[in-house]
Parts: C-alpha cells; structure tokens; sequence
C-alpha cells in the first residue's frame, strides 16, 4: 500500500491517481483538495498549470472508468487555478467530451469547470463598457467564445432530450444524464446574464422571419457603403451582396466562419463602427438558416428548445416560468408579501 501522507506533490499524487489500484487511487484523488489549500509543495501552481494543460492528453490513455472519474475528479479540484485566464475555452472541446459521459460524477465535476468561466466571459455584459483588470480578452472574444457555447449546449440538449422529459417541469426534478448536465450550465450562465441564455425574446415563428427581413435590409443598406476596391474586400470589380452573406453563414463550419462575415463589412473605421458591425453580424447569424441545423436558424432552434426546456419553479407558490428571472422575482415578492403578483404571474405558465 502506498502511503499517501509521504506524498507532499501534485506530480506524485496524480502518478497514484493514474497508475495505482482503484483505493489507492480514489483516496489520491482525494489528497489533491487538501493539497491545493495547504502551504505545502512551494511551487504548486507551476505544476497545477501544467497537469491542467496536459490533462486531455493524459485521460485519452485512461481505460478504467473508475481512474477516469478519479482523475476528472481531481482535475476539476484546481481547475480554477490554471493559467489560462486569457483564453477561457482551451478546454472546451474535452469538457464538451467529458460532458456526454455516462458518469455522473464525471459529468457533475465538468459542469464545475465549465461553470467556473461564465463570469469571465460574461463581465462585459454585466459591466458594460469596463474593461477587465484580470483578463485580457476583449469582449469580441468573449462574445465568440459565448456564441459557440450556447450552440453545443443546444445542440447538446437537442440530441440528449427523451420525450420522457415533457412530464418534468423543474431542472432539479430531472434524472441525472446528459440533459440535466446541460441545463445546469445554462441555469448558471442565466444567472450570470439573462441576455446571453436569452438574447432574443422569441414569441413566435412570425416574429423570427419578420425581424430576418429587417435585417436583410439593414445588411443591403451596409453592404452598399463597403468599397469594393478595398485591398480587404476586393473580389475583381465586385461587391459582397446579401446573398454571399446568407451562403457564409449558411456554410459555416466554425465559429470562426463569423468572422469572415464581419470582414465583408470591414471598412477600416472605428470601434465605434466595428461594434456596430459586430451587431448586425451577430444578429444575422442568430436569425439566418445553417445547414448544420438542418436549414433552420439558431433563433428557430431556440425557439423549439423553449418550448421542450423545463420550468423554473417559485418554491413558495409553485408557478413554473419560462425565465429563471421570473421565478426569482415571485420569490421575493411572494415572500415579502405572503400574496401573488399579477404581474409578475403574468409570465407563469398555464
């Protein structure tokens, strides 16, 4: 048996995790949280950088599902600790991995981390206009990052979804799997900032293709003001139309596809300009058909989630809303006034 009080190292408690016996390795798991708060090991947060950065590559080795939840487990313990506050997603693609795992445990710890970046990536909408002492991507970033997220999440909770979970009205109340892991992330990033989750207040089919013709002339109008002679824009003596836009994001394979739009508006003015751009695009792409959704929009794909997603539930009336931020509101009010809002239960579902 090894003696785990001898190990006074994150590099040697993770070589337990992954190369001891299934006890031994649990308990080394363990050993990383008292760790990680302890004044031992002086350059900790040297190592912790590194096994966090590495840490992708060392769990595709892992064949046991048990040493898989073990180092998961021990990962997500100081996972808020890694050094790349800079770019907040150098994660994503195995916590997306991880969040389809058929461990519970597994799947908890990844919401944690994933969790753990949503008040990042979301201070610019929250202190608009203020700039980050801690981190140096800009709120373009932040908002790419963010537009990404929220469309695995939905594509996530999209493929996950069992017809099951029509009986269910509250997140607490759904079995634990994949689509309860997805919600909770949302959850979270509602509670961060509702326009993020919710950035397009969607009442209808109607009203999705009425605001997708306004935008086509808002693109028309600004597409004529680009120069086609524009080193940056140039295509031989023509000029982007709206059509090249809808087959851009029509096509789009990655988020970075996004901003090859926003360049067909690049006119090199400033900031000011180039928010306003960034608008427009990020509109258009949210209302627009992609193929990758099976020729519907991001907006009309929300709009089927909503109708499937489960209610928020006021713990002193029982209503269920829509919107996290309804049921805070009969919360409150029902607490302080023993009595319903009318027109807070206005927004109640039926």
């Amino acid at each position: 048996m090894i003696l785990l009080e001898n190990m006074k190292t994150f590099i040697e408690l993770f070589n337990t995790i992954l190369t001891a016996d299934e006890e031994t390795s649990r308990q080394a798991a363990r050993e990383i949280r008292k760790l990680v708060y302890s004044s031992r090991d002086g350059g900790k947060y040297k190592d912790i950088a590194s096994i966090i950065e590495n840490a992708p590559a060392e769990y595709i080795k892992i064949t046991e599902d048990w040493r898989q939840e073990n180092f998961v487990m021990a990962i997500s313990v100081m996972y808020f600790l890694h050094n790349r506050e800079n770019q907040p997603d150098f994660l994503f693609p195995w916590l997306f991995q991880l969040l389809q795992h058929k461990n519970g445990n597994i799947r908890h710890a990844t919401v944690r981390m994933i969790q753990n970046e949503l008040g990042p990536l979301t201070y610019y909408v929250r202190f608009p206009g203020k700039k980050s002492s801690f981190h140096k991507f800009s709120s373009e970033q932040a908002g790419n990052i963010l537009t990404g997220l929220c469309a695995n999440l939905n594509n996530l909770a999209e493929n996950s979804w069992k017809d099951s979970y029509k009986k269910i009205k509250y997140i607490d109340k759904l079995p634990s799997g994949i689509y309860k892991s997805v919600q909770l992330i949302l959850s979270c990033l509602e509670d961060y900032c509702i326009d993020i989750t919710s950035p397009m207040e969607i009442e209808s089919k109607e009203e999705i293709l009425a605001h997708r013709k306004e935008l086509e002339q808002e693109l028309v109008d600004m597409l004529k003001e680009t120069d086609p002679t524009s080193p940056r824009l140039r295509r031989g003596k023509e000029q982007f139309t709206l059509q090249d836009v809808k087959d851009a994001i029509f096509h789009e394979e990655d988020n970075d596809d996004m901003m090859k739009v926003v360049a067909m508006f690049d006119r090199g003015g400033d900031a000011s300009e180039l928010s306003y751009v960034l608008e427009l695009v990020t509109d258009a792409w949210n209302y627009f058909p992609h193929e990758v959704l099976g020729g519907i929009s991001p907006a009309e794909k929300l709009l089927e989630h909503q109708s499937q997603s489960p209610l928020y539930e006021c713990p002193e009336c029982k209503l269920g809303y829509r919107e996290k931020k309804w049921a805070k509101a009969c919360e409150a009010w029902c607490k302080e006034h023993h009595s319903c809002n009318l027109e807070i239960t206005a927004h109640a579902e039926k």
